[in-house]
Parts: C-alpha cells; sequence; structure tokens
C-alpha cells in the first residue's frame, strides 16, 4: 500500500464511505429523460445515484444540497457580449442558487444565483467547476467526521509529508477550484491527506484526518458513516432493494447500528425495532438459530412494554417464521396467541384478523400441505375481508386469498383423481 495522490472527489468518496453507496433509483434519470428532456452530466449523475441521500448531500448551514432529477431544471439567460446562456439549476447554498453552465462543453463552470424581487442574478462561484464544488463538499464531510489536524508552517507540513511517506512533488493543486485544493489518502496508515495550496502553486495548509488503524478499520468499517447514515444505507439495501437484497450487507449495516444503539442506551420502542430488522435478515440467509437470539431479544422488550399492537405483531412475525421452517405446532400455537390478542383488543380490526388466517393458508400451501386446509382457512380470511370490503387493504387480500384458495381446489382435484386412479 501506499500514499494516493490526487484524487478525484468522487474516488476520495468512495474511499471515504467504504464503497457503500446511497442515491437515486436508475429509474428516475431515466424518467426525466424520457419525460422531460433532462440528460444530466456524467459527474454529477454519477454522484447522485452514489451519494444523494448520504450526509455529504444533506445540506446546511455553508454546505450544499443538490437536488433530485426531479427538481433540477433549465434556466435561459440571454447575455450581449455571451449570447444565449444555458444553465441547469442543481441544487442550493444556503439561501443560493446553485447552477452549472450547460453551453460550455470543455467543464462545468457553477454558477450561483441570488433571488430578489427584481428576479435572480446570476454569478460565477468562487469553487469554480463542479469537480470543485465535489472537493469542497467533501472536505467539509471530512472535516466533520473526526479530528483534522491542520499544519500551516512549512517545515512542519514537510516533516508531516516525510512521516506519511508522501512525496511532495507529487501533489498538486486541482483545477477548476479557487481553493485548489488536493485530496490525497495514506493507505498505510488510514489517514486523508488534504493540501490548500496558494496562487503562487505552494502548499499554505495542509490537514490530516487519521480514520483508523488497518485492524481497526476492518474492524469498525462503517467508522466514518454516522448513524443516520447507516439508517439510510439499510433502508436502501433491505427496502430499496427488496427484489434482490443482499441480506448479509444488509445484517452487517444492521449489526453497527443495533451495536451503536445500545452503547448509547435507546430506548425500547427502537431496539425492539433493530433486534426483529436483524432477525428477519438472519431468517432470509437460513440461520434460524441467529434469527430466534433476535427474536428472544425483541420478544423480551414487547413484554416489558404490554403494547398488545405489538405483542399481535411480534406473535405473528414468529409464526410466519416457524411456519417457514416447517414447524407447524410451534407456528399454529403463536397464530392462535396472536389471534387471542386481537379478538381481545381490537376485535374490528377485520384485516389482521384475516390475515392470521390467509398468513396460515399461504405458508401451507408453499409446502404443498393438505389443500382442503387451505381452502379452509381462505375461506375464514375471506369471511373476515369481506367485512370490510371498501378498505383497500382487505380488497387486495381478498383478491389474493381467492386465488390462493382456486389454486388449492385445483390442486385437491388433482389428487382426488390420482386416488380414484389407483
Amino acid at each position: 500500500m501506499a500514499v494516493l495522490y490526487n484524487l478525484s472527489p468522487l474516488k476520495a468518496m468512495e474511499l471515504f464511505y467504504g464503497g457503500e453507496k446511497r442515491g437515486v433509483w436508475k429509474g428516475d434519470f431515466i424518467k426525466n429523460e424520457k419525460e422531460r428532456g433532462l440528460v444530466l452530466p456524467p459527474e454529477l449523475k454519477e454522484f447522485l445515484e452514489n451519494y444523494a441521500y448520504l450526509g455529504i448531500n444533506e445540506g446546511g448551514e455553508g454546505r450544499f444540497k443538490l437536488f433530485h432529477p426531479d427538481g433540477i431544471g433549465g434556466v435561459l439567460l440571454e447575455d450581449d457580449e455571451e449570447g444565449d446562456i444555458h444553465l441547469l439549476v442543481i441544487g442550493v447554498l444556503n439561501d443560493l442558487w446553485v447552477a452549472i453552465r450547460m453551453d460550455e462543453c470543455d467543464y462545468l463552470r457553477i454558477v450561483f444565483g441570488e433571488s430578489s424581487d427584481d428576479g435572480t442574478m446570476w454569478t460565477p462561484s468562487d469553487n469554480g467547476t463542479l469537480e470543485g464544488m465535489y472537493s469542497v463538499m467533501f472536505c467539509a464531510q471530512l472535516y466533520r467526521s473526526a479530528d483534522s489536524f491542520v499544519f500551516e508552517d512549512s517545515l512542519e507540513i514537510d516533516a508531516v509529508l516525510k512521516r506519511h511517506g508522501a512525496d511532495k512533488s507529487l501533489i498538486l493543486p486541482s483545477e477548476g477550484s479557487v481553493q485548489r485544493i488536493s485530496l490525497c489518502y495514506d493507505e498505510d496508515n488510514g489517514a486523508f491527506i488534504t493540501a490548500d495550496f496558494s496562487e503562487n502553486d505552494r502548499i499554505e495548509m495542509l490537514h490530516v484526518v487519521p480514520r483508523k488503524t488497518f485492524e481497526q478499520r476492518k474492524a469498525e468499517k462503517y467508522a466514518t458513516v454516522s448513524l443516520d447514515e447507516l439508517k439510510v444505507l439499510f433502508d436502501g439495501e433491505y427496502y430499496g432493494n427488496s427484489l434482490r437484497c443482499d441480506y448479509e450487507h444488509a445484517l452487517e449495516i444492521e449489526l453497527e447500528i443495533i451495536k451503536r444503539l445500545e452503547n448509547t442506551g435507546a430506548g425500547d420502542q427502537e431496539l425492539y425495532e433493530q433486534y426483529k430488522l436483524a432477525g428477519r435478515c438472519c431468517w432470509s440467509l437460513k440461520r434460524p438459530d441467529e434469527a430466534l437470539e433476535w427474536y428472544g431479544k425483541s420478544g423480551a422488550i414487547v413484554e416489558r412494554l404490554g403494547d398488545p399492537k405489538k405483542l399481535a405483531e411480534y406473535y405473528h412475525i414468529l409464526a410466519n417464521f416457524y411456519a417457514d421452517n416447517g414447524q407447524w405446532e410451534k407456528s399454529d400455537e403463536l397464530y392462535d396467541k396472536q389471534l387471542a390478542v386481537i379478538r381481545g383488543n381490537f376485535p374490528d380490526d377485520v384485516y389482521q384478523i384475516g390475515m392470521n388466517y390467509l398468513s396460515r393458508a399461504q405458508f401451507l400451501d408453499g409446502a404443498q400441505g393438505e389443500p382442503e386446509r387451505v381452502i379452509e382457512l381462505c375461506n375464514l380470511a375471506l369471511e373476515q375481508f369481506q367485512q370490510n370490503p371498501h378498505d383497500s387493504g382487505c380488497k387486495y387480500e381478498t383478491a389474493r386469498a381467492q386465488q390462493l384458495r382456486g389454486g388449492a381446489k385445483r390442486r385437491k382435484k388433482e389428487l382426488d383423481k390420482r386416488k380414484n386412479a389407483e
């Protein structure tokens, strides 16, 4: 390993977040291209696709925030000297609009817009280009994520660079930013090194931001990621990517969330939700013993809370778990417990009562269980859903129950034919 010199800000972000990404769904870019003819520059699209929902783009005082493609739009300015100037408004900085000039092919220059009663006044930005702005965004996130050591004396700067094994002659000022920042990374020490250059290309300020030792970074992959960002990353993998969820990755993030919540003394409600999610990930990974450990923790919290709604939910989840693992007696016992809680506390909740029966039928049918029992359970579910036919949930589940019942009837007919043939 060695020092990585003069990184692009997007590469620096990749290192900072350890390869984690959470951004705009690709379909949103396609939708805007088709419906609005909005074709974003590749550099802007790459940032939004990878980092739009992470802390680096959350905005706030003195910090940039770039828009979702739905909020990006064009502005046409007429200039006596330059002719038409095409701007693309991409975000905000405090009370200023942030735009890029689309009529220049060689680089994407940043322009600020200040609104007033007389309209919007557009002026070039001190940050120069889109890449220069990314460097500023990265440094703002980097410096607030950990302790930053600042050196301004030339002898100290030389000594620090030598200590990191960095060749000063290879650290060059970036183009496109008045601040002229160079982003470097010391792989051996796990530290970012950023250099601010003067107008005569001299390093006038050096920031060193130690991350972790190699062993610490390996054990604490998410050391640079905040708790809120971890939750965003989890939601992106678990919910946003639900059809192709990488449950191993989701569980890794979830375990980090749980560790931090436990260390800070989080409340029962939040821990219950996180334990439940960890259990679900282990379930999907076919690790039932680990799943039961997490469900056991969430169950202990439910008992302390004494919340019948949470208790019914817990029984239902655990019943589904045992049904999926073919442990029908345990599953039915828990479904019955759930039903007792609902009938005792929410007797008019026909949707939840119906879902109790429908869930039993779905797991039993999936395991090719007795079709007569599947039909019976579907009928019980339909009795409940049909009591509130105008409810969207009941309406949708009615169709599913009818479809499931129809399949069970066909399967029963085939089995009867085989028996008669024998």
